[in-house]
């Protein structure tokens, strides 16, 4: 009876206080036996020793069964954990809508482990409708110690885009500053990203550098890949081409996906590294099997021109095609180019054309002015030599070589404007100091 008595009193001190307790001295007998007379609160506790190893050997079949029964009490303690159990898989398989049952009970008894839970699937719709607004609600319970990682990261990123709560930036990254500060890895990217765009605080182009570097160096792939777009760019350090290559190759070895594509680039065009289309072929490789839209692009562009790989208009257009799934001006341009040559599709002036405007109108340069061309030349459109200037301009605007000619010829011949052999000699000029070459050879013509 005495031994009895101490179990009971032990029952009562609570599930939740048992669940705290480092090193728990239970008689795991008697609680089985407390189980066999219908206990839920000892099955709670019995399932928690299974499910953590407390003094019986782990067995997470039997701790969910033995948890599950005891959650029908309508308990805090055995709903989070039999949800945290459906959440991950442990003793069952994964079922993220009894996981968001099992927790809204836990965390409706304000059980505050079950917060960051319900939180994180109000966020991502797991075994719910997505909702933000609710997923706010439970994140800010989640970090009122601020002691929850994730929580604070997820809530971080509502402020920044404003869903589910209003948007404000320097909330955000006071939130992914706090998160940083405990290591979690995407939220010291953002944060280093703040710096970069000036988001929240005062732009600091040198301070993410340096943010980036630090995360870098610890083997953190994204970090990579940001700290060698600012390398390419001169941003907040020296350019240093030599230097954007490596931390590319670092970031890409890694599995960053946008990094495979850089690195591809570089090694395309021969930037920060030797020109290798082989190498360059095998990168843009990688990434597209990711289904990045710039390395479809980019590998469509290899089998066009016969790069790093047999030519083949076919694959290049089938490439153009995936890499314009967001309409991606580049891409766009380059299937109107093998709908006005019947490469790799059958030719049709009035698709190129429509594909074309399109990419004009999305300010990429290059098809602006071939769309001019196509104006001039009346070629899947009515000639229009005004219109085309229009577009030629556009295109001169953005530095286009291309269009520098084209507008050129147009005044030394009087096309859609009054001849003016001096003004198509300055625009013959600015081609040539672009490096086109027909147009140096008219630049001597005019001269």
């Amino acid at each position: 009876m005495k031994k009895l008595a101490f179990i009971l009193v032990l029952l009562s001190i609570g599930v939740y206080g048992f669940a705290q307790q480092e090193n728990i001295s239970e008689d795991i007998e008697t609680l089985k036996e407390m189980v066999k007379q219908g206990s839920h609160e000892a099955m709670g506790k019995l399932g928690y020793c299974y499910l953590t190893g407390t003094n019986v050997e782990k067995n997470d079949k039997e701790a969910f069964k033995l948890l599950n029964n005891a959650s029908k009490s309508g308990d805090a303690f055995s709903n989070f954990y039999v949800g945290k159990c459906h959440y991950e898989g442990i003793g069952t398989p994964k079922k993220y809508s009894k996981a968001f049952d099992h927790m809204s009970v836990a965390a409706q008894l304000n059980y505050e482990q079950a917060y960051k839970y319900l939180g994180r699937m109000y966020y991502f719709g797991e075994g719910v409708t997505k909702n933000k607004k609710e997923a706010v609600k439970w994140l800010k319970k989640a970090i009122e110690d601020e002691k929850d990682v994730e929580s604070l990261y997820l809530l971080a990123t509502c402020y920044d885009t404003g869903e589910g709560i209003l948007k404000n930036e320097a909330k955000s990254l006071e939130y992914f500053e706090k998160a940083a500060e405990k290591g979690h890895a995407q939220a010291r990217i953002a944060q280093a990203n703040a710096y970069k765009v000036g988001k929240g605080v005062a732009q600091n182009t040198a301070k993410a550098v340096e943010l980036y570097t630090l995360i870098a160096n610890e083997g953190d792939k994204d970090a990579a890949y940001f700290l060698a777009t600012c390398y390419e760019k001169g941003d907040g350090v020296g350019q240093s081409y030599n230097s954007a290559f490596q931390w590319y190759l670092k970031a890409a070895e890694k599995g960053n996906i946008p990094a495979q594509n850089k690195l591809g680039e570089c090694y395309y065009k021969g930037i920060g590294t030797t020109q290798n289309y082989d190498e360059a072929f095998s990168w843009f490789s990688k990434a597209a099997d990711a289904a990045n839209l710039e390395a479809y692009n980019n590998l469509g562009n290899c089998y066009y021109n016969g790069h790093g790989t047999t030519r083949d208009y076919k694959k290049a257009f089938a490439n153009y095609v995936k890499a314009s799934k967001d309409e991606m001006p580049e891409a766009l341009y380059n299937q109107a180019v093998c709908y006005s040559k019947g490469q790799g599709v059958k030719f049709n002036m009035r698709t190129s054309t429509q594909l074309l405007f399109k990419a004009a109108q999305a300010e990429y340069a290059p098809a602006q002015n071939l769309l001019a061309t196509y104006y001039i030349n009346g070629t899947g459109v009515d000639r229009d030599y005004k219109k085309a200037i229009i577009w030629l301009e556009f295109a001169t605007n953005q530095g286009n070589a291309d269009a520098f000619y084209n507008l050129g010829n147009c005044y030394a011949k009087g096309l859609g404007v009054q001849k003016d052999k001096a003004k198509a000699s300055s625009l013959y000029s600015r081609a040539a100091e672009l490096g086109h070459e027909e147009a140096k050879k008219e630049l001597k013509k005019v001269q």
